[in-house]
């Protein structure tokens, strides 16, 4: 649990690259892109030293699971670029989000959860053959955690589409 309490200062990191998201104009994209990147870079090597500080791997454990790991992040890695991806769309649109818009990034922010879930469940299968059940789950509810922290600073900088006219 000790590592866990050191995620503040990446979540602060990721805070601040969201807040620059609302700000952003479309000329200014890459920019914004480059910042994410060197965040997530930042992350990543916070994310595995949370990893293994909390699973105290065996010798043996930490030679099948590293690799295992490696995959999952790449395919985690790889759907979140498409939720930054839409986010920067949004953005651009943002605050006149035509009806038409929202319906189109809902349909691809719900096919990216399902993307996501799909993803989680084919490696956790992959690395509970690996791994004791007890430290599969750990390992799930580690990923949980950082992805829930990530997830809440993205939420909370990301400003609510505008109530369009009432019916």
């Amino acid at each position: 649990m000790k590592a866990i309490r050191n995620i503040p200062l990446s979540k602060c990191f990721v805070l601040a690259a969201f807040l620059m998201l609302g700000m952003v104009s479309a000329t200014q994209a890459q920019t914004v892109v480059d910042g994410i990147e060197v965040i997530r870079a930042t992350i990543k090597a916070d994310r595995k030293v949370v990893i293994a500080e909390n699973l105290q791997l065996t010798e043996a454990e930490g030679k099948a699971f590293w690799p295992l790991y490696r995959d999952y992040r790449h395919d985690i890695e790889s759907a979140n670029d498409e939720l930054v991806k839409l986010v920067l769309e949004y953005a651009d649109q943002y605050p006149h989000v035509s009806e038409e818009s929202a319906r189109e990034i809902l349909k691809r922010y719900s096919k990216l959860e399902t993307k996501l879930v799909n993803t989680r469940l084919k490696h956790l299968k992959k690395i509970g053959a690996v791994l004791p059940a007890t430290k599969t789950l750990r390992f799930a509810q580690l990923e949980n955690r950082l992805d829930l922290a990530v997830r809440l600073e993205l939420a909370g900088s990301i400003p609510l589409v505008p109530a369009g006219p009432k019916r």
